[in-house]
């Protein structure tokens, strides 16, 4: 199972191909990845092929430096959930940790660290892998995405002090010198990106603690194959009271093409207009149990803007009124 990573990890990679005047179907095809799948976060691939995939690229296009072009050409949102908690986090060192610790999400082949000292940070990046054709090549295509992924965090203008990478130098110095904007090393004892502890404390122009909180629960237990729906309806009833519990916002939340959302729902025999329809009906009877919420407040918790769709809800769902079945919940509970 450590064999994998997201087939988003392949974004822009058939136009890199092309422009380097190869065929990415051809090269797609020898090492056994479908087309199909290309950008999509819930579909995963050998990360052995994707790494064949990389070196055959730099050696028969004659760009050495192929890996590093790519990682040039992705947004980081191509990490999927790792992505929502970096962005979302509070501070930069809050999100490190974050992507450290569930980098395996992503792609359970990688292996990331945080070492803190004094006054620089280590980030630390390897594969778990042991025996991986052209292992330089997919290092560097995930130390150059890692840069980007700061650059999301720190700002554009944002350079390690260092880059070091474990295995010898396959590109001219200066390609990686103009990638990284700092001094590389090869042949180090790790794959490192080192950068001034003062990062760590930078706040986060983009704080959501509803994006984040769904992406750390989404990621932090559960099978997401399993338990996706209960992903989607946590994060309906996060959204309802901003009136966002739409498919579109939802799906852009968790970084899905709204069709990708419903496929993945309708494999679990669900639909998205029945969770957030479900998710209306849980919460109303909680509110409409506890008399010091207003009606007109129960109605705004839902995602209303009308009064009177709560009463219609209401009456689709219970039989009654919201008045009427208020009285009902509280004589009960009483």
């Amino acid at each position: 199972m450590a064999d994998l990573i997201s087939a988003s990890s392949l974004t822009r990679l058939p136009e890199l191909i092309s422009e380097l005047g190869g065929d990415p179907y051809e090269f797609l095809d020898r090492v056994g990845i479908d087309p199909a799948i290309i950008g999509t976060y819930d579909h995963f691939l050998p990360f052995s092929a994707l790494s064949t995939l990389l070196g055959l690229c730099a050696d028969e296009l004659e760009s050495p430096d192929f890996a590093l072009r790519l990682a040039g050409r992705q947004d980081p949102d191509i990490l999927g959930p790792v992505a929502i908690a970096a962005r979302s986090a509070e501070t930069i060192g809050d999100a490190l940790h974050d992507v450290a610790r569930y980098a395996h999400v992503y792609s359970p082949a990688l292996a990331v660290d945080l070492t803190v000292g004094d006054t620089e940070v280590s980030y630390g990046l390897d594969t778990v892998l042991h025996r991986l054709p052209y292992r330089s090549h997919v290092v560097e295509l995930a130390m150059g995405v890692t840069l980007q992924t700061f650059r999301m965090m720190a700002g554009p203008d944002f350079h390690p002090t260092q880059i070091s990478f474990q295995h010898p130098r396959i590109s001219e110095i200066r390609r990686y010198v103009e990638y990284f904007g700092c001094s590389v090393e090869f042949s180090s004892d790790r794959n490192l990106l080192t950068f001034p502890r003062g990062v760590m404390h930078r706040h986060l122009p983009r704080v959501d603690p509803l994006a984040y909180d769904f992406a750390v629960r989404f990621m932090a237990g559960r099978d997401p194959d399993v338990a996706f729906h209960d992903a989607v309806s946590a994060l309906i009833v996060r959204s309802l009271p901003a009136g966002a519990a739409t498919l579109k916002q939802v799906a852009t939340l968790m970084m899905l093409h709204p069709r990708t959302l419903q496929r993945r729902l309708a494999l679990e025999g669900k639909a998205f207009e029945s969770l957030v329809d479900d998710s209306r009906r849980e919460l109303a009877l909680g509110l409409l149990s506890n008399r010091d919420v207003s009606l007109s407040e129960v109605s705004r918790q839902l995602g209303y803007s009308e009064p009177s769709t709560l009463t219609r809800s209401c009456r689709r769902w219970f039989s009654t009124t919201p008045l009427e079945k208020r009285r009902a919940l509280t004589r009960r509970a009483g």
